[in-house]
């Protein structure tokens, strides 16, 4: 309870928002609000004390954002410093004040000189709280008040500093989010009792973490929320907040109406706001992530100095909450909630809402078009991606509004510019059927083709080859009068063909495409081509199979002007010039080891893996630590099954979390089985533990450092390869010789059932035999 005054009883007057009576009685109703528990407030409230007792600071006030709690905690703080014996205190609520007499009032005057006048040299603390009306008139009064009463104290709530001398600014921030945190305490003691039981079980306290951090941590929005959790339970008040509905429902009775909503308390705060103020809020609220100064100017269009003086009005009213963004540069937003309101106010202007939805969608192309740049330039791509992600509500936003006002031309240009981001490291894979859908629409038929065939990238690596079929044959009828475009298509189609064992339709696909990029000079289309053809040829034992890949590399930009230039000239391409070279190189390797030339094999893969490190997606990285596994493992490196396996897991993990398919199935398996033969049970579930959240560039590094496969000495028995058989089909041969099918053969030497089937062909045409017979009749011959 309020001890009696000793200097004299104070009355709390009878202004909006409070009641008459003694501060015994206004004590009485704070705690009968719970106003003297706090929630995760208690440094804040000890501070605050601790000011309170110090007679040199003067002037308090306690800042923050609508629905934070500024009230609450200077009236816990009250409480305490009353039953302790503090000074006499003068309370008055501004909230609704219609002017500035209504801060003298509590004195029992009308104006700051009778005010002075009336407290004279006592020990007084006069309490404004919710001062935000009435701020910028009697700031000037207030400090004229300081002087003349030596021994006066005065604590502000208010949104707006008063920006005085003898000011102490303390800012109220929003309540920690995050399991067991003080937000969800707060949300599990606002919901009613009848529906606690709703808050039991993972899946409903998931929901809980969720809707507090959806809420960033505004204690005013978390009660809304929470007493609006019914029979429904929490998920589905979090579904209808994702969906921009209304959350709240009727509050208790005594609920003063400026706290019936979040909406209530921002439109009560925002009375006084400039019509500059206004405009930039209506530009932001559109917005869902945090952004920049640079940012703001975009995409307000507005200059330095207009948005830099928009921004610090905004941060000053705690309407723009400020803080610093990953490059440790500030970044600005508005609390969810605050979007929502002025967002539904926006929606009242459907010309203003276009304009700022126009704008909104502009400036996310732009984001897009910055961070390709970055993409093709080689920056660090787990920055990259943590921009990326941080915009994917606005991204979501500007495509689904491009999308409603017939833009398709501009869906695709954002989605095909962050095709690795999104699609590639499965930031947002709905992503692609939006790509599907704008295309069919797109009248753009270079934009369309280049969409589908990302689309057609993306489903290749998921091993969804209808889709991927699909796709191309859309972006060759969309290609159809665009000769290069038709022919990177052709090259997308030749590869779709050799992985589904297809060769001679793949061979003649790839060699037209060719011929077509060449003429038009594009390096990158005729190098990811050039790959696909020495893959194939591989497949079939050709031992010139590596002359594509090694045509590609040499015609292939290398020093860094170059690589600048040619990632310029051809903006499309989804892989910057740096993972286009490792991705010839790891073919290279693959093709060497199939050739017998594992020592060459390894020195390309490490390269491949050197230049991905930090610029690669899952796909690219999986692919190099397989073929390092495969090219490394074998007699001789036993004493590295550890430090292989461990690479082995990690790619196991890239491919599980972005649910990927292997093309190396077969021989991974063969790998596997000789890797895992022997070894501990719980070394390798270990290993696969720690690999299960692993980052491709964690994964890479791992790889980098994969021990070289041992020189296999040749057996002084065995026989030479007769009729130019390389080491390869040789082997192939002597194992038909043993009576082995093709399956078994597959699996004693790491290769797919349908190499062995192409090797074996071409034995048979090298040795001109017609049958299986007839090749174990010309082995033993030779032998």
């Amino acid at each position: 309870m309020f001890a009696p005054e000793r200097e004299y009883e104070v009355v709390i007057p009878a202004v909006a928002g409070g009641g008459g009576g003694t501060a015994e009685a206004e004590a009485d109703r704070l705690m009968g609000h719970g106003f003297g528990v706090i929630r995760g407030r208690e440094s804040e409230l000890a501070l605050l004390e601790r000011l309170l007792a110090q007679p040199q600071e003067r002037l308090i006030t306690l800042t923050g954002p609508a629905g934070v709690g500024k009230s609450h905690i200077a009236h816990a703080a009250l409480i305490a410093r009353t039953r302790a014996g503090g000074a006499p205190l003068l309370w008055t609520d501004l909230a609704e004040s219609a002017g500035a007499t209504a801060v003298w009032s509590s004195v029992g005057v009308d104006t700051a000189r009778a005010a002075a006048a009336r407290i004279g040299t006592r020990q007084t603390l006069l309490v404004l709280d919710n001062c935000d009306p009435v701020a910028a008139r009697v700031a000037l009064d207030i400090s004229a008040l300081l002087r003349a009463c030596p021994r006066l104290k005065i604590l502000v709530t208010s949104r707006v500093s008063l920006d005085i001398r003898a000011e102490r600014v303390l800012v109220t921030e929003p309540l920690p989010t995050g399991v067991g945190s003080p937000a969800e305490e707060l949300f599990t003691d606002h919901v009613s009792p009848r529906h606690r039981a709703g808050l039991d079980g993972a899946q409903a306290q998931s929901a809980v973490t969720e809707l507090c951090r959806a809420l960033d941590g505004i204690p005013l929005a978390i009660e809304l929320a929470a007493e609006a959790v019914g029979t429904e339970g929490p998920q589905a008040v979090l579904d209808r907040l994702g969906r921009g509905e209304p959350i709240g429902r009727r509050r208790l009775r005594d609920t003063s109406a400026r706290h019936d909503g979040i909406s209530s308390a921002l439109g009560w705060a925002t009375q006084s706001l400039s019509a500059a103020d206004r405009e930039l809020l209506a530009t932001l609220a559109v917005f869902e992530a945090p952004l920049g100064l640079a940012e703001v100017r975009r995409a307000a269009g507005a200059g330095q100095a207009d948005a830099v003086a928009g921004i610090e009005s905004l941060v000053h009213q705690s309407l723009l909450l400020s803080g610093r963004g990953p490059d440790g540069e500030p970044e600005f937003r508005l609390p969810r909630m605050a979007r929502a309101h002025y967002h539904q106010t926006l929606t009242a202007d459907p010309d203003a809402l276009a304009r700022a939805l126009d704008q909104h969608a502009a400036h996310c192309t732009a984001f897009a078009a910055v961070l390709a740049d970055g993409l093709r330039s080689g920056r660090d791509m787990g920055q990259l991606l943590a921009a990326v992600e941080a915009r994917l509500p606005d991204l979501r936003k500007a495509t689904d509004h491009l999308r409603a006002r017939g833009d398709h031309a501009g869906v695709l240009r954002m989605l095909t510019a962050l095709e690795g981001p999104l699609l590639g490291h499965g930031l947002d894979l709905d992503a692609a059927g939006a790509m599907e859908d704008s295309a069919a629409a797109c009248a753009d038929g270079a934009l369309a083709a280049e969409a589908l065939m990302a689309v057609a990238r993306w489903a290749l690596g998921r091993d969804e080859r209808q889709r991927a079929e699909a796709a191309l044959d859309r972006a060759a009828v969309a290609a159809a009068e665009l000769p290069a475009v038709r022919a990177r298509v052709a090259a997308h189609t030749g590869e779709l063909l050799r992985r589904r064992g297809e060769t001679a339709g793949a061979a003649a696909l790839l060699e037209s495409a060719l011929r077509e990029l060449d003429a038009v000079g594009d390096v990158y289309g005729a190098a990811l081509a050039r790959r696909s053809q020495s893959l194939l040829r591989a497949g079939h034992g050709d031992p010139d199979a590596e002359r594509p890949a090694l045509q590609a590399l040499a015609e292939l930009p290398c020093t860094p002007v170059e690589l600048q230039e040619g990632a310029a000239e051809f903006w499309r391409d989804p892989w910057s010039p740096v993972v286009v070279r490792a991705a010839l190189l790891n073919a290279l390797a693959r093709v060497r080891r199939l050739l017998g030339r594992s020592p060459e094999a390894y020195v390309n893969v490490r390269e491949s893996i050197r230049l991905l490190m930090g610029t690669s997606g899952p796909a690219e990285a999986a692919e190099a630590l397989e073929t390092m596994v495969i090219v490394a493992v074998g007699p001789g490196n036993e004493e590295h099954k550890e430090a292989l396996a461990q690479v082995l897991a990690h790619a196991e993990a890239l491919r599980r979390q972005h649910a990927l398919v292997s093309e190396e199935g077969v021989a991974l398996r063969a790998v596997a089985d000789r890797l895992h033969q022997g070894f501990d049970p719980a070394a390798l579930r270990r290993l696969r533990l720690e690999a299960r959240q692993v980052s491709p560039h964690s994964a890479l590094i791992a790889g980098l450092f994969a021990p070289a496969p041992q020189q296999e000495r040749p057996s002084p028995a065995g026989p030479a390869a007769p009729h130019g058989l390389t080491p390869r089909q040789h082997e192939v041969a002597l194992l038909v010789a043993e009576g082995m099918t093709n399956r078994q053969i597959g699996r004693q030497l790491g290769i797919s059932e349908w190499t062995v089937t192409n090797h074996l062909r071409v034995v048979m045409q090298k040795l001109e035999c017609g049958s299986r017979v007839h090749v174990v009749r010309a082995i033993q011959q030779a032998g």
